[in-house]
């Protein structure tokens, strides 16, 4: 999701929110389905084999889809919170704006997803408050979901103490996204836009693009917007011009 300026976002999601976020329509691969499994899992507490997970992984791998997904599912029957690592800083800071009270909720709610954790590097007093956070809800049997880019034990300019907590419960790694993946990925998005591209085609993208969901996604968006300006389907010639590419 993108990031918009913390003086007009809402900090805090309460589920459910951005609907079009499901497991049912996340595109599993085999460096996934650990933390696609774990991540459902902790969608209800009766399911949830730990108290807390941590997903970590790339950027665009999946890792905001997949806690967008958890809290989705867990608002049918149970509360749950979203908040990106850099408002929960924010917040923390922010003594106008009552950023305890603010927080409040944090500690009460069935499942908790925070997002983004690098963020939070370098940041002693936030780190502190996530301490308290994070204790609170074990002796309250509260779940917390995390997700960033840098697994926890990697974590940079973070205290021991947080470290430690974050591996308390499961770390879920989401890998590189293989070949198979990428081809189901790039006919989804384009079925999704009414595009048809040709076997081949996905083919030639498998060596050209980068293995993330934000650049597929941009780059079938690119390729839709020539095809309509052409008014011409899908072939080579047409994808080489839409994505600037100059090789033969």
């Amino acid at each position: 999701m993108s990031r918009q300026d913390s003086s007009n976002r809402q900090r805090i999601l309460n589920f459910p929110v951005h609907p079009e976020y499901t497991f049912d329509n996340f595109i599993l691969s085999t460096g996934s389905k650990f933390a696609f499994t774990t991540a459902r899992q902790f969608s209800t507490a009766d399911t949830a084999p730990s108290q807390s997970l941590f997903i970590a992984g790339a950027a665009g791998l999946g890792k905001t889809h997949l806690l967008m997904a958890a809290g989705n599912l867990a608002s049918e029957t149970q509360s749950a919170l979203y908040i990106h690592c850099e408002d929960f800083v924010a917040t923390v800071t922010d003594r106008e704006k009552s950023g305890e009270t603010a927080l409040a909720p944090l500690e009460t709610v069935d499942l908790l997803l925070m997002d983004d954790m690098d963020r939070i590097a370098g940041h002693t007093e936030a780190q502190e408050r996530l301490y308290l956070v994070f204790n609170t809800r074990r002796e309250q049997d509260k779940r917390i979901v995390f997700a960033g880019r840098t697994a926890p034990n990697r974590l940079p300019d973070t205290e021991n103490y947080l470290r430690s907590r974050f591996q308390w419960g499961i770390t879920a790694e989401l890998g590189p996204i293989d070949d198979a993946t990428t081809a189901r990925l790039i006919h989804k998005l384009a079925q999704d836009l009414g595009l048809d591209i040709p076997g081949k085609i996905a083919h030639y993208l498998l060596t050209r693009l980068p293995r993330d969901f934000s650049s597929i996604k941009n780059a079938v968006a690119r390729i839709n917007t020539e095809s309509l300006a052409r008014r011409q389907k899908v072939t080579l010639p047409l994808v080489k011009a839409a994505l600037g590419l100059q090789d033969a």
